[in-house]
């Protein structure tokens, strides 16, 4: 009785729930709204929404059969997992600790069309607006944008951010003009043939020498072959509606990359019309240039499953009439969309339709394709084994994707067989520099998405030291970040900086890949997250402001269009928001445009981390007059030379992943979360401290 008597009497005073302002200042509040303190100090009193559950005594008896995570499901991105009860057991927060902090970094939005119509959609860890949103609630400073507790596995609500940065139209795929001609268009045969053969001829060579050669469903000559009959008046093939659709969206989706744009909303809507979405893979393409990657997501997720119902992914069977022709364009149409749609799924962190173990048909032997099938290996490894799995450490994801790295180290060798050379070629003129211009993009971005959790880490902790008066470890060893992590954090700074500067130098010699507007996406993402180091370092400014301004100026170059036109708002919203001297001037306004180096200061707050003060030398101007995107420097953060590729660097400075390497847990930092309990979603969120100041 002796026991039961003081928790009996503490009961007598305790209440449902005090308020934030209480609980913060670990004071008795007496429940009441304005409570007695608030009321007294006038200040705002606030209640957190969700009332924590704590688990009683009795209730960690082995026998318990609460095992279901708090939240009560896994990370939905990569499909569910296999836990044994032991780790189930491990994730529930032990009796008189806190729970586990855990910031879901996947977002989400509302968009009001009208009073009746309202469109809600979800965007996953990888995707380009989960890293915006979390530079959004770094830069401010509302108590409701950082939530100190939530549920495991919690969405985030973007729409504040989104409104911030003008970026609802990209996250929503909605224009800026309701009335613009891809709304209600429907042209008959008579009106299309208004196009002129000439006008319809350059859409078809663009095509042909940009986006034809992610969608190679036909020969380029079957494509120029049927421009012809369609233009023939003599033509008996007039009436095959399936052939014409599939040709009025090639000259629709190389109408995009032409001054006569206007023209692939209409080309587009004939297709709508006549064809309904019968051919997928080439909407979702359209799609994804005009800016509006849910739709493309949509158009994806739809021409799997077709491709799945019509047995694209099995061998025809032996007694099939199957031509040898049909065969190579069955496979060729299944490989081709397999890549996108895997990709597209990764970049906007969605789950994928189409696996790998479930195809049983062999690749054409392309070594394009080839090229892009072993990427997506990679892309596959770094969705379901980094981003879709519960972790014990930040070494053990290190580690993994340390072995994601090992495996992109030999796309330099499919792309020599591809193009004739490698990753470190100097952007090429052409169609061949398309092709180049793809699989380096791609092959950057991938690199960027499987290290970037470890960027966020590392701005979580150097917010914790520059915020903390404690500058060790509860053992009292000194806190300073291992060598590993920096590593880690350097290949995601590295692919920023070498796709920043290789579209730099490809949109001066390239107008096919200049006018891809897909391209807009790798460099803002690339500039985001060399935005987010920048936001949590400490003088960093003259060695990444070149790289963010290069970016900006690189998109500036782009032709005008709605979506470039909120990346670039997005971006020149965010360096005013950290400091107004920040933000990017055109070449025509400026002169020189300093990035305030003192030379009295360090330059960086991880000396291990940052070039010395090297910059190549570039032309201001391209031959036809064109404003350059630079000068900026030749080397990355580590100081390695951007002449030299990701894959050449010498393995001797690398940091092994034996079993030597400092690990740390939630006790070792001080910190208030729990590896075993968190996936990557978890790892990615920052929550400063509302009255930090920014620099």
């Amino acid at each position: 009785m002796a026991d039961v008597t003081p928790s009996a009497q503490t009961a007598g005073w305790r209440i449902s729930k005090a308020c934030q302002e209480c609980r913060k200042r670990k004071i008795r509040c007496n429940g009441d709204n304005p409570c007695k303190t608030c009321q007294l100090r006038n200040t705002l009193c606030v209640y957190r929404e969700v009332i924590r559950q704590r688990r009683k005594k009795h209730q960690d008896q082995p026998g318990s059969e609460e095992l279901v995570p708090p939240n009560g499901s896994s990370r939905p991105e990569y499909g569910a997992r296999q836990e044994s009860p032991s780790s189930l057991q491990q994730q529930q927060p032990s009796h008189g600790r806190e729970p586990p902090l855990s910031i879901n970094n996947s977002v989400s939005a509302t968009h009001v069309t009208s009073s009746s119509s309202k469109v809600r959609l979800y965007y996953g860890s990888t995707s380009h607006f989960a890293l915006m949103h979390e530079i959004y609630r770094d830069l401010t400073s509302t108590p409701s944008a950082h939530p100190t507790e939530s549920p495991q596995g919690r969405v985030e609500e973007a729409g504040a951010g989104l409104d911030m940065f003008h970026f609802r139209r990209i996250f929503f795929g909605v224009s800026a003009d309701p009335n613009d001609s891809t709304r209600g268009s429907h042209m008959s045969d008579s009106q299309i043939m208004f196009l002129p053969y000439e006008l319809a001829n350059n859409f078809l060579q663009r095509f042909l020498c940009t986006i034809y050669f992610l969608v190679p469903f036909w020969s380029t000559e079957t494509f120029q072959q049927r421009l012809e009959q369609f233009y023939s008046p003599k033509s008996t093939n007039r009436t095959d509606k399936w052939s014409n659709c599939i040709l009025l969206m090639a000259l629709a989706i190389g109408a995009l990359g032409t001054e006569h744009d206007s023209w692939a909303d209409i080309l587009y809507e004939r297709v709508r019309a006549a064809c309904d979405s019968t051919f997928e893979d080439t909407h979702a393409h359209f799609q994804n240039e005009h800016g509006r990657p849910n739709s493309s997501f949509l158009h994806l997720g739809t021409a799997a499953r077709k491709a799945i119902s019509a047995g694209l992914h099995k061998e025809s069977p032996h007694e099939s009439s199957e031509t040898s022709d049909d065969a190579y364009e069955r496979r060729v149409t299944f490989w081709f969309l397999y890549f996108y749609e895997n990709w597209i799924c990764f970049h906007l962190g969605r789950p994928s339709s189409l696996s790998r173990r479930d195809v049983g048909i062999a690749p054409p032997q392309e070594p394009f394709i080839l090229a892009l099938i072993h990427l997506c290996k990679s892309i596959s490894r770094s969705a379901d084994e980094l981003y879709g799995q519960h972790h014990d450490s930040l070494l053990a994801m290190w580690r993994i994707a340390k072995s994601i790295w090992d495996d992109l180290r030999c796309f330099d060798s499919k792309m020599q067989t591809a193009l004739g050379f490698g990753l470190d070629k100097s952007a090429q003129p052409g169609s061949i520099g398309v092709r180049q211009t793809m699989l380096i993009t791609l092959y950057y971005h991938t690199i960027l998405l499987t290290f970037r959790p470890f960027l966020i880490f590392r701005g979580r902790w150097n917010h914790d030291i520059r915020v903390s008066s404690q500058a060790t470890l509860k053992n009292g060893t000194k806190r300073e970040i291992p060598l590993w992590l920096n590593e880690a954090c350097g290949y995601a700074l590295s692919a920023a900086c070498r796709t920043i500067h290789f579209l730099g130098e490809c949109f001066v010699v390239n107008e096919l890949a200049k006018e891809l507007r897909y391209h807009a996406y790798f460099l803002s993402s690339s500039c985001f997250a060399v935005i987010f180091d920048l936001l949590h370092g400490q003088n960093l400014a003259p060695t990444h402001l070149p790289w963010i301004h290069a970016a900006v100026q690189a998109l500036s170059c782009m032709r005008e269009r709605e979506a470039l036109e909120s990346s670039m708002i997005a971006i020149q919203t965010v360096l005013r928001k950290i400091d107004p001297s920040y933000e990017w001037i055109p070449p025509s306004k400026k002169e020189v445009q300093t990035y305030g180096v003192d030379k009295s200061q360090p330059m960086g707050l991880y000396a291990n981390d940052i070039a010395s003060s090297r910059s190549g030398e570039f032309v201001e101007t391209t031959a036809n007059g064109q404003p350059y995107p630079g000068p900026y420097p030749m080397y990355d953060f580590q100081g390695n030379s951007l002449q030299q590729g990701m894959h050449t660097l010498s393995a001797s400075g690398s940091v092994h992943s034996g079993d030597d390497l400092l690990d740390f847990t939630q006790s070792d930092m001080g910190w208030n979360f729990d590896f075993s309990t968190m996936d990557l979603e978890s790892f990615f969120s920052l929550t400063p401290t509302l009255d930090t100041p920014l620099s």
